[in-house]
């Protein structure tokens, strides 16, 4: 009895330490690990796997958030959008997933997982052609003014020359200016439409302990409070934390520096997670000795992991981070469906 006991004990300690190097490097909560080792291991019940993944995910985001203000990072603003619309959505989600069946949940567990993977890749790679697409739209834009201002050079120096003609020159001049004028301001325009957002820019800045600047923009502020919610709902059901939707929307449609969209989810994680995880404790019936064996190991793991993960997330750039999260949230969804269906 007491081998099997430390058995267990060890076993969730080295699993939480993997879900908070994993949570705090790619932003996902690690709950996309730990779901599925409760569901398929531990043999646990929807409500205790969702709810045991919840604390581990707030004792990572805890120990991840506390490096992360002190090397500020965290953009505070973004945090509240966040929040406000994640929590309720939490609180929907864990009340939801008390009606759910193990077998219901296993496939549906899966399915959201494998979803939110695809469309982690689908967004990296239409933010890249993007930028490729502005880069294209911008060297162009630098020919037109090139072009221009060799036209205005040409017609100068032909005024000098031709005094007689210097009305004549004018015109032309004119003429030729207004041409490009109105070539520049049309390529203008297809840009601004390119860019239309729902809600007016808010233009951020943020400056490390190290000195590193983060010149961004927050976009469209109503359309994270959307992503926020839909994530907080899953969050809540399925038990884990809210960085795959969230995040993936922050880094690849919002093109916040990952560092900076990672950093403000995991503190919007501590919140989310204990909303949810009392939900769920609440529908548990854990004796006080289940709650040591599975608690203590778990969430002391998962602080050790989340310092590792932070320091692992400075060796990766941004383009890996998004990548790196995408096709783990798939595997695993994948995995967790041949695991649970496949015989």
């Amino acid at each position: 009895m007491i081998t099997n006991i430390i058995f267990v004990v060890v076993i969730l300690f080295f699993t939480s330490i993997s879900v908070g190097i994993v949570g705090n490097v790619i932003g996902i909560g690690g709950g996309i690990l730990l779901v599925p080792f409760f569901l398929l291991y531990m043999h646990l019940s929807p409500v205790k796997a969702s709810g045991l993944s919840l604390f581990t995910i707030l004792a990572s985001s805890s120990g991840g958030s506390f490096k992360f203000i002190k090397e500020k990072i965290i953009d505070f603003k973004l945090y509240l959008m966040i929040v406000l619309f994640a929590v309720p959505g939490v609180i929907a989600g864990s009340i939801l997933s008390k009606y759910i069946k193990t077998d219901e949940f296993k496939g549906i567990f899966s399915l959201i997982i494998i979803i939110i993977g695809v469309f982690s890749l689908i967004a990296t790679n239409i933010q890249t052609k993007k930028a490729e697409n502005e880069i294209d739209l911008n060297i162009d834009l630098n020919k037109v003014k090139s072009d221009y201002s060799t036209n205005s050079f040409n017609i100068k120096k032909n005024k000098e020359i031709n005094n007689k003609k210097e009305s004549s020159n004018e015109n032309i001049k004119t003429l030729s200016g207004s041409g490009r004028n109105k070539n520049f301001k049309l390529k203008s325009i297809i840009i601004y439409l390119k860019h239309i957002h729902i809600s007016s820019d808010i233009k951020r800045k943020k400056i490390d302990r190290t000195g590193n600047t983060f010149d961004y923009y927050i976009k469209k502020p109503i359309v994270i409070n959307f992503f926020s919610l839909i994530a907080g709902f899953v969050s809540g059901f399925i038990g884990i934390g809210i960085g795959g939707i969230t995040g993936t929307f922050l880094t690849a449609v919002e093109q916040i520096p990952p560092r900076i969209a990672f950093s403000t989810i995991i503190l919007a994680m501590i919140l989310t997670s204990v909303v949810g995880g009392f939900i769920h404790l609440s529908y548990m019936r854990f004796s006080y000795n289940a709650i040591i064996i599975y608690l203590i190991p778990l969430m002391i793991g998962a602080i050790i992991g989340s310092q590792l993960g932070v320091h692992i997330s400075k060796l990766l750039n941004s383009r890996t981070l998004r990548l790196y999260q995408g096709w783990i949230i798939i595997t695993l969804g994948l995995l967790m469906f041949a695991i649970s269906y496949i015989k």
